[in-house]
């Protein structure tokens, strides 16, 4: 299986992109990745390419604008894969689930009319643990999004103070509780060898998670 990444671009890579690209004997399914890339604060961790949400600056709007763009490059590379279907939709950033749920119901839709989806295709959606986007787990569902991938990271008050996460411990645990019940399928990162960090601590954690 490989995975495309699905990410705006200054110009077509499609001349480039087919130089690079292996030949199969056969089809072989394709994983595809979006990056929506707003954050409501950037993690001082984070090396991801990630911003810090701007009232007005980043209105919907703007956001719209940007997923156009992700359009215009996926349209670009589409002769690239012809023939090929989708497995699995990764929608990463950033945090998508800042995304309203009818914005990502029409990002799903778009790429339904454009891709060929597999049935029972995984398509996932990035989430943290606040609980405004808790309140939109099950519109999220309702759009399209069959996995939830939450970033808790750790499950210690002190760790996600010293990560500069704005939630809480608690708060995560009531975050997944509600996501587990609008999603079947359900992961959460955790972040292994922060300082000081301890081996029974990390133990806990994993037991709790």
């Amino acid at each position: 299986m490989q995975t495309i990444q699905f990410v705006p671009s200054l110009g077509s890579r499609a001349a480039a992109a087919g130089a690079l690209m292996p030949n199969f004997t056969q089809a072989v399914p394709l994983s595809l990745y979006v990056h929506l890339p707003w954050c409501i604060k950037k993690c001082p961790y984070c090396d991801f390419n990630s911003h810090e949400f701007r009232a007005g600056a980043d209105a919907p709007s703007t956001q719209d604008a940007y997923i156009d763009a992700l359009f215009a490059d996926l349209e670009a590379s589409l002769p690239l894969i012809w023939g090929r279907s989708i497995h699995s939709i990764f929608i990463g950033g950033g945090t998508p689930s800042l995304f309203a749920p009818a914005q990502i119901g029409e990002l799903i839709s778009d790429l339904r009319a454009r891709l060929p989806l597999e049935p029972g295709c995984e398509i996932t959606l990035e989430a943290n643990p606040t609980d405004a986007e808790a309140a939109r787990f099950a519109a999220l569902s309702d759009a399209g999004v069959n996995r939830l991938s939450m970033g808790v990271q750790a499950l210690d008050d002190a760790a996600l103070a010293f990560l500069g996460r704005n939630h809480s411990a608690d708060e995560a645990r009531r975050a997944v509780a509600v996501a587990a019940r609008a999603f079947p399928r359900l992961s959460i990162d955790l972040i292994y060898a922060r300082p000081n960090q301890t081996v029974a601590g990390w133990t806990a954690e994993l037991t709790e998670a």
